[in-house]
C-alpha cells in the first residue's frame, strides 16, 4: 500500500485538477516491472498511474506514452488510454497518469465463431491495420520489411535452439516455414505487436479498448493475430479474419499461417524467458506447452505452416502452389520487436470506497 500512496502523490502532482481522493493497489501475475495504482477522481472517474521499476520498464512506458499521444489523434472504433500527465520525484523514474479504459479481458475459451464479439475483434484489427503508416513513419516509429521480419525470426530461432530445450521437430518445423519466401509476402502495416487476451478488452459484446502500446510499429499484421492462433480454434480464427476483410481490402492469403508460426514460437520464447530469469516454474510451463505442441504436430491437429490461398475448404484455408501468390510491394525498416511486460495487463475495477483517502 505504501508504494500505491507514493504513486498517488506523484499522480496528484502530475494532474492536480483531478482531485484524486482514493487509491487502490493494482497487482498482476505477469512478472513484469511496472508498478501501478488505480485512482478515483473527485468526479468519480477512474485513472491509472504507472511507473517503471527498472530502466527498461521506464523506457517501455515512455514508448507507450509517445505511441498513445500519436495514435490518439487517429480514428479507431475502440478506446485508447489518454495520457493526462506525468511527474517524478528526485532520483525516481517518471510516473505517468492515464485515463482508465473500462472493460474485461476477452475470454477466448468462451468465444465462438458466430459471436458478435468475434466480428468486433475483426473490425478492431482492421481499423488498426488501416491506420496511415506514413504518419507513424514520420513520427519515428520503428518499421521493418518482410525480409527483415524473417531475419529477425531466424535470429530468434538460433537463440531458442541454443537453449538445448526445444524439441527438434519444432525447430525443423519453424525453420522450414521461415525459409518459405512465399509465406512472407505481406504489406507492412501499423501493428500493436503485443496483443493478448489480457489487453484486448470487451464490453457488451464488443471490443471496448486495447491496452499496451509499447510495441507499436510498422510490420507484419499477422503478429496481431497470433494471440487468436494460440487458441487452436480455426473456425474462430476464420470468423475474425472474414470480419477483418470486410474493411481491410489487402491480399494476404498467408496471414493465418504466419500467425500460427508466431504463436508457436512464443511458447518457446516463454521457456527462454524462464531460463533467463531463473524461474523454474516458467521453464516447466514452457516445456509443457512445447511437448503438447509436439503431440499436436504428430497427430496433425495443428495447421501446416505452408503458403496457401484465401479460399475455404472444409472450414479452413487450403494450400496452394507458390507461384499462385501475388507479389506485394514491401518497405524496408530497421526495427527489432520488443517483449511485452505487465504494462499490457488489463486491470479489474474494484468497488469504489472512501476508506483509503490520501
Amino acid at each position: 500500500m505504501r508504494n500505491s500512496l507514493i504513486l498517488a502523490a506523484l499522480a496528484a502532482d502530475a494532474v492536480p485538477a483531478a482531485g484524486f481522493r482514493d487509491v487502490k493497489e493494482l497487482t498482476n501475475d505477469l512478472g513484469g516491472s511496472i508498478n501501478s495504482a488505480l485512482l478515483t477522481g473527485a468526479d468519480g472517474e477512474h485513472y491509472v498511474v504507472r511507473q517503471g521499476s527498472t530502466d527498461a520498464a521506464a523506457l517501455d512506458l515512455a514508448t507507450e506514452v509517445a505511441a498513445l499521444r500519436q495514435i490518439n489523434k487517429l480514428e479507431l472504433p475502440f478506446k485508447l488510454s489518454g495520457v493526462l500527465g506525468e511527474s517524478r520525484a528526485p532520483g525516481q523514474r517518471p510516473a505517468v497518469v492515464f485515463e482508465y479504459v473500462y472493460g474485461k479481458p476477452v475470454d477466448l475459451g468462451r468465444l465462438r465463431a458466430g459471436d458478435q464479439l468475434a466480428d468486433s475483434i475483426g473490425a478492431a484489427l482492421a481499423a488498426l491495420h488501416n491506420l496511415d503508416a506514413e504518419k507513424l513513419r514520420e513520427a519515428g516509429f520503428p518499421e521493418f520489411s518482410p525480409t527483415e521480419t524473417v531475419n529477425q525470426r531466424l535470429n530468434e530461432l538460433d537463440r531458442l535452439a541454443g537453449t538445448g530445450k526445444i524439441p527438434k521437430v519444432l525447430l525443423d518445423r519453424w525453420s522450414e516455414a521461415l525459409e518459405n519466401v512465399s509465406l512472407f509476402r505481406f504489406t507492412p502495416t501499423v501493428v500493436n505487436s503485443n496483443l493478448s487476451s489480457n489487453n484486448v478488452l470487451e464490453l457488451d459484446g464488443a471490443v471496448s479498448g486495447i491496452l499496451g502500446w509499447s510495441g507499436i510499429k510498422i510490420g507484419d499484421p499477422a503478429e496481431d493475430f497470433s494471440w487468436l492462433a494460440s487458441h487452436a480454434d480455426q473456425e474462430l480464427m476464420d470468423a475474425v479474419r472474414f470480419a477483418y476483410l470486410a474493411t481491410r481490402k489487402v491480399i494476404d492469403p498467408n496471414l493465418s499461417q504466419r500467425a500460427h508460426l508466431y504463436s508457436e514460437m512464443h511458447s518457446a520464447r516463454w521457456l527462454q524467458h524462464g531460463l533467463n530469469i531463473g524461474d523454474e516454474m516458467i521453464v516447466q510451463e514452457g516445456l509443457a506447452m512445447l511437448n503438447l505442441l509436439v503431440d499436436e504436430v504428430a497427430s496433425g491437429d495443428v495447421p501446416a505452416l505452408a503458403a496457401g490461398t484465401f479460399a475455404r475448404q472444409g472450414g479452413s484455408f487450403i494450400e496452394a502452389q507458390e507461384d499462385s501468390e501475388p507479389e506485394l510491394d514491401v518497405v524496408q525498416d530497421p526495427h527489432v520487436a520488443v517483449y511485452a511486460d505487465d504494462a499490457t495487463r488489463e486491470i479489474e475495477l474494484p468497488e469504489k470506497t472512501d476508506d483509503e483517502l490520501f
